[in-house]
């Protein structure tokens, strides 16, 4: 079973430009996610005008009808082109206002100026990457909610995610018990706090492996662990695949 929902990327490009030409008016047969890194630019989607500006997305599926203005002031933007596995179901608009968060910034700088040629594994490194941007989004609308404590945890869990967040420290904040906190994050959320915890912390753990910047165990360190044989297994019922399996995929 193949966990990642894309399955053939066709077209990426990670550019900065003085200007870009029209795209005329068609139908696509693929998905279509672009984001403006800087600077803005418009699309026609299924006629209606949209207007991008910094860390705004459009995530258009097959059978859109797309086309673009003529870019004439400069802009930075990030564009894929791929096909997903058949029973796969994004929960996004077309439009994606500010949903480009630091996080994704720095990813697609690891993948400076082109297309995916030239470089050793680019088609699958690139691939990785927007298997990773994809799941990071999905998780961010999922886990969308109105109940304020619940909003408190995720914003404490995103922001202290490299600390010793647990459910005592959490409780601790909200002034609430420890019991309490746990019945409702499983109740709203379906799945205990911890498990959501290592989700996010194994989604961080395959960021720093595509940046190359980090050993897998200082990975493991980074990010709170202090027995690696756990970060691995935590990581291995994640993605179905080791760490070093995947750092290896990603070569």
């Amino acid at each position: 079973m193949n966990p990642y929902p894309v399955t053939e990327l066709t077209h990426f490009c990670n550019i900065s430009v003085k200007k870009c030409t029209k795209i005329p008016e068609n139908k696509i047969n693929y998905y279509d996610f672009t984001f403006v890194l800087e600077g803005s630019m418009t699309y026609i989607i299924d006629g209606k005008r949209i207007t991008l500006s910094k860390n705004d997305a459009i995530f258009l599926k097959p059978g859109t009808i797309r086309a673009r203005d003529t870019v004439t002031c400069p802009v930075a933007f990030t564009s894929f082109n791929f096909h997903a596995q058949p029973d796969v179901t994004f929960p996004f608009e077309s439009y994606m206002p500010k949903c480009i968060n630091e996080n994704i910034r720095k990813l697609v700088h690891v993948f400076p100026g082109a297309h995916c040629v030239g470089f050793a594994h680019a088609q699958e490194k690139c691939t990785n990457m927007l298997n990773y941007i994809l799941f990071e989004l999905m998780g961010t609308v999922s886990t969308d909610t109105n109940n304020v404590h619940i909003a408190q945890i995720l914003k404490t869990i995103d922001t202290q995610i490299l600390n010793k967040v647990t459910l005592h420290t959490i409780s601790k904040d909200l002034c609430l018990s420890k019991e309490h906190v746990s019945s409702l994050f499983r109740k709203e959320m379906g799945k205990t706090l911890t498990a959501y915890i290592n989700e996010r912390k194994m989604l961080l753990a395959r960021d720093y492996i595509l940046s190359g910047e980090m050993s897998l165990s200082e990975i493991s360190a980074h990010l709170g662990f202090d027995n690696y044989n756990y970060f691995s297994r935590l990581f291995k019922k994640q993605f179905e695949m080791t760490p070093m399996a995947f750092k290896q995929k990603c070569k």
